[in-house]
């Protein structure tokens, strides 16, 4: 990196509000661009004829700040959707247990919940509870010779109870 020229204006960028990781991620990008500068604690300088530059790299790295935060908000948004689904397909289930759209629906969720952690302020053994819960389910409708529907109307009424109060 080359350095600053003392003579060359500069301009300032006040970044408090940004990480510590967030500010080593533009440095490291800075470095890349062959944009000299320093910091002054959080308060980024650069010469003001590559303002337009390094405005472009802050716009980069808060463009995918707010990416990662529109995602975390649909993962959030998603487990309460696919626990309310799944709270209704085992319901389905536990009525009776030979409902074909009920065993796809239940497949699916299982397929969007498999790697997922926890929802919200859901313990981690609820979710590992009701996960396995719900594989039992399926394995008692889809996963041997012949379906043990009384199983998996029991195992569904039991997800379902441990659903109902976590929606």
């Amino acid at each position: 990196m080359s350095e600053l020229n003392p003579n060359a204006p500069v301009t300032e960028w006040e970044l408090d509000e940004w990480s510590r990781e967030t500010r080593a991620e533009l440095t490291s990008m800075l470095i890349e661009a062959g944009i000299a500068h320093r910091w002054d604690d959080t308060v980024l300088i650069a010469e003001s004829a590559r303002e337009v530059d390094v405005e472009e790299i802050l716009d980069e790295i808060e463009n995918l700040e707010d990416e990662i935060d529109e995602q975390d908000d649909d993962v959030d948004q998603a487990d309460a959707k696919v626990l309310s689904q799944l709270a209704g397909v085992a319901q389905k289930i536990a009525r009776n247990p030979s409902d074909g759209g009920a065993i796809a629906s239940l497949e699916r969720l299982l397929e969007s919940i498999d790697a997922s952690s926890a929802p919200g302020d859901m313990s981690d053994s609820v979710w590992r509870q009701i996960k396995d819960l719900a594989s039992q389910v399926e394995d008692a409708l889809v996963g041997g010779d012949r379906a043990d529907e009384v199983l998996a109307m029991d195992l569904a009424s039991r997800l379902a109870a441990i659903l109902r109060p976590n929606l």
